[in-house]
């Protein structure tokens, strides 16, 4: 790979409180070499004018299905870890939800070496709280952290009594990791299923109301413990970020996020996809006033990071049928955000939610993922974005295996050019390739 050098690029670090209008990066051999003014280009660098584009830490996902091993007709994890870099990713966070799931250490590891050899950038693997994800019986938790876990999740399930989400609180607690709860109380869902049965993931009515008690009943539960751990994944309603503002205001230590989709897209607004197929997400998506509080809530702290939730399933599915629940959209998830009223005036806010935001949710658990943005010095970690071109997801632009998405076939704007993860090239967009002799 050539060393690359950026000219005239806005750079927004906010590891280190910067947001610099107009400045030079220099790359070479993989590391952040210089970030100010370039005076003296290596010879044989690429020169790349950036007038215009933004260059920030490389983002991570605290939030993804990678669904192999177990469904590989829906995603592959070398598919979904291309289309995150190609979105600007230089990290991502599998949930441990996959057929069968990750609860035990032997499975733990399997995962993590495919994860390892196939993906395109590291993937930090989850596992789950309890076994089955059926919120019965605690996993290992504390093999499972010893063993590489960066995290603890059940989600797509929210089955444990009161008192044994206090006891996986107090571990995670003790063990430096992040409890990701996905919260919906399974008993109301039940109800307003009419106690259907089957695989509660499968519901299709899924109220705010269920949603807001679990989330009540999980910051009562970090109250009562004290817990640093607990993390809100997904929330959808205008009644959750006021707890969690709440919360928040008495000092808890609770994190949350957020989707696109959420954000974007109210419950008057969902389409059908390219396939034909009815989409639908769990939790779903909301009224407008619910979408203006998340994306008030992401803006004033309220919500730490914004979270893809790719949820990728395949095409063909039987249309007069409500599809399987969730997005595949790891690829244009900040196209998306740039595309909400405001987002270009709040770029400091919009880098932090992908950037320290879910950095901080992962506390110790993240060791080999850099804790330091644009150093000179260090190896590049860094996305370089630009955030006024236009692009719109089909099969040609699509790199993820699943296309079950809200935005196929929408004009969007807002393309990474680039993303280099711990010092090597991840992504690079085909007309740059082609223009440094890489096509």
């Amino acid at each position: 790979m050539r060393d690359i050098v950026l000219t005239g690029v806005r750079a927004i670090d906010p590891f280190q409180g910067l947001d610099l209008e107009s400045c030079d990066i220099l790359v070479r051999g993989g590391i952040l070499t210089k970030l100010g003014r370039v005076r003296r280009v290596p010879q044989g660098a690429q020169v790349l004018p950036g007038a215009g584009t933004l260059v920030s830490p490389a983002f991570l996902d605290l939030h993804c299905h990678l669904r192999e091993p177990g469904q590989p007709w829906k995603e592959r994890v070398a598919k979904a870890t291309a289309a995150a870099a190609a979105g600007g990713y230089g990290a991502v966070c599998a949930m441990a939800n996959l057929h069968p799931p990750i609860d035990s250490v032997g499975r733990l590891r399997q995962v993590t070496a495919k994860n390892r050899s196939l993906g395109r950038i590291p993937v930090l693997q989850f596992a789950a709280c309890t076994e089955g994800l059926d919120g019965e019986q605690p996993a290992p938790l504390e093999e499972l952290v010893a063993a590489g876990a960066a995290g603890l999740s059940d989600d797509g399930r929210n089955g444990a009594s009161a008192e044994l989400f206090r006891q996986l609180l107090e571990r995670a607690d003790r063990l430096g990791v992040p409890l990701a709860v996905h919260p919906e109380d399974e008993r109301m869902l039940a109800m307003a299923n009419e106690w259907a049965g089957g695989d509660p993931t499968a519901w299709t009515t899924r109220p705010a109301e269920a949603e807001e008690a679990a989330v009540s009943a999980a910051l009562d539960a970090a109250r009562g413990t004290g817990s640093a751990s607990l993390h809100l994944q997904h929330l959808s309603t205008a009644g959750s970020v006021e707890m969690v503002r709440h919360a928040k205001q008495e000092g808890l230590p609770v994190t949350a996020e957020v989707t696109p989709h959420h954000l974007a897209l109210d419950s008057l607004l969902v389409e059908l996809g390219a396939d034909g197929g009815q989409l639908r997400c769990n939790p779903p998506l909301r009224t407008r006033a619910d979408c203006d509080a998340l994306w008030q809530g992401l803006l004033d702290g309220t919500i730490d990071a914004v979270a893809s939730d790719h949820a990728p399933h395949e095409a063909g599915l039987d249309p007069t049928q409500p599809g399987p629940a969730g997005f595949s959209g790891i690829q244009a998830v900040v196209s998306v955000l740039l595309g909400l009223p405001g987002a270009t005036e709040h770029l400091p806010r919009v880098v932090a939610a992908l950037t320290t935001g879910p950095r901080a949710v992962l506390r110790a658990s993240a060791g080999i993922l850099p804790d330091h943005g644009l150093v000179e010095g260090r190896p590049a970690h860094l996305t370089w974005l630009d955030p006024g071109a236009r692009w719109t997801p089909d099969r040609q632009s699509w790199l993820s295996g699943g296309c079950n998405s809200p935005f196929w076939h929408r004009e969007l704007s807002g393309v990474a050019l680039a993303t280099f993860s711990r010092g090597r090239l991840a992504h690079l967009a085909p007309h740059l390739g082609q223009e440094l002799g890489l096509g």
